[in-house]
């Protein structure tokens, strides 16, 4: 189990990117997106940080926090704003 950098009360969906190569992590994780609901949040887990992302989310409503282990490991909570 991957440890969350993040303090949550909803359940979390951990999709780990690390051994993903382009598209795949931003496919997986718009998949997870299209059926996330306001008790769930999605754990990416990723080497590193996905920029392209983020505009994406913000078109599905969705708010996203990032933060970077000293190792460069990057982890981002999505969540649902509406």
């Amino acid at each position: 189990m991957i440890p969350c950098l993040f303090e949550t009360d909803r359940q979390l969906i951990t999709i780990d990117c690390r051994e993903l190569f382009p598209p795949e992590p931003m496919e997986r994780v718009l998949e997870a997106v299209a059926s996330l609901d306001g008790d769930h949040a999605i754990l990416m887990v990723h080497r590193k940080e996905p920029l392209p992302l983020y505009p994406k989310l913000e078109e599905r409503q969705c708010s996203h926090e990032t933060r970077i282990l000293e190792d460069g490991t990057v982890q981002v909570l999505i969540q649902k704003t509406g």
